[in-house]
């Protein structure tokens, strides 16, 4: 029996409320609520043909109408328009079969120091991607946002996106409210990911996504800490992706962990450049920290990354088999020429046609088993 849209928000309130999340708090409620039940509701947009389609394409954001609303701006560019229909579109175009969402920048950080519209707005986030799927399974899966900082309304809400809506993964922030990964406050999460990689298939997959960066002040103030007056997606996100490579590194979150893989965005932004120079400081870490970084990161082609930047890897003896495809769809378009972006990988002289189709979708299939 189909769902009707009423029977759609009700059943979302009453799952929100069992979890004491007050979506209430939240002034755009009705709109979300009425954008999840239409993606199943409203007529299904013509399907292109995906006949020919085998890539898998790991970094990719919705952008709800009501998230554009409250998020106007996105790394000091305007916030992109997205329908499905556009989306299904520029997947056929470009071969895509399957796409792997996740929200972007700010995610449910969208209030700074406001834990409830934080939790609420987490959840909501989460049950738009899991309708989403739900409705284009073939097309389409799907990384949970978190409600970090606060960590143990972050495992209940990752806990409630992969066992009760069948998230593949979770997508956190290089920093969330001036935090990084890497701190001691964080680690109930990824224990329990660990005990849920343990007691299941042996892995759980972390998307790490740049944002802002913030300095969290003694009396708990945020404030702006972006150097330069340019906008972040210039450069400052491929600062933030080391920062936040390096938090995990410093913090041993990577060794303690071993069964979280971490999914990198833009092939692991500026870390290559750093990364000799910051693991002499970790000494006792350092040879471990490179074997994680060769098998247990996966680093995506969002960037402009091919074929210049991802030799910084490949120099850090990084193998292919740690690459996938990613496009930042649509937050990509209009920055950069999505066709010379994917054109950078189909040409890349350096790698093999059989290593180039692993990076567009054999890898992915590999770190996701059977999952995607």
């Amino acid at each position: 029996m189909a769902t009707t849209s009423s029977q759609c928000a009700a059943r979302i309130q009453a799952r929100a409320e069992k979890d004491n999340i007050d979506l209430s708090v939240l002034h755009f409620l009705a709109e979300a609520l009425t954008s999840i039940s239409a993606i199943s509701q409203s007529p299904i947009p013509p399907i292109p043909s995906f006949a020919n389609a085998s890539r898998i394409d790991t970094h990719v954001h919705p952008v709800p109408t009501w998230f554009r609303a409250l998020q106007p701006l996105a790394a000091g560019r305007e916030t992109p328009s997205w329908d499905i229909a556009s989306h299904l579109s520029f997947k056929a175009s470009h071969s895509i079969a399957r796409s792997i969402l996740c929200i972007s920048t700010p995610q449910a950080n969208a209030f700074p120091g406001e834990k409830e519209k934080t939790v609420a707005l987490a959840r909501l986030l989460n049950e738009f991607c899991a309708e989403l799927v739900r409705v284009y399974p073939e097309r389409f899966s799907w990384m949970a946002v978190t409600a970090l900082p606060y960590v143990e309304e972050s495992v209940r809400e990752v806990r409630y996106a992969i066992e009760r809506l069948g998230a593949v993964g979770v997508g956190v922030l290089t920093n969330h409210e001036g935090l990084y990964l890497g701190e001691e406050a964080f680690e109930p999460l990824w224990r329990y990911l660990q005990n849920r990689a343990e007691k299941g298939d042996g892995k759980e997959i972390v998307f790490v996504h740049p944002t802002d960066p913030v300095i969290r002040l003694d009396d708990g103030r945020l404030i702006n800490s972006k150097p330069s007056p340019l906008r972040s997606g210039l450069g400052e996100f491929y600062f933030e992706t080391a920062r936040a490579i390096s938090s995990i590194t410093a913090n041993r979150t990577i060794t303690k962990y071993p069964n979280l893989h971490w999914r990198v965005s833009h092939g692991a932004g500026a870390f290559p450049d750093i990364a000799d120079r910051f693991l002499l400081g970790f000494p006792q870490d350092a040879e471990e920290a490179r074997r994680i970084y060769a098998s247990r990161f996966w680093y995506d082609s969002a960037g402009p990354v091919y074929p210049r930047q991802i030799k910084g890897l490949l120099a850090h003896d990084v193998p292919v088999s740690q690459f996938v495809f990613g496009t930042d769809y649509p937050y990509g378009i209009g920055f950069w020429d999505v066709d010379a972006n994917i054109g950078g990988l189909v040409d890349a002289e350096f790698l093999s046609s059989d290593q180039k189709e692993d990076i567009f979708y054999r890898n992915a299939t590999r770190l996701w088993q059977g999952k995607v």
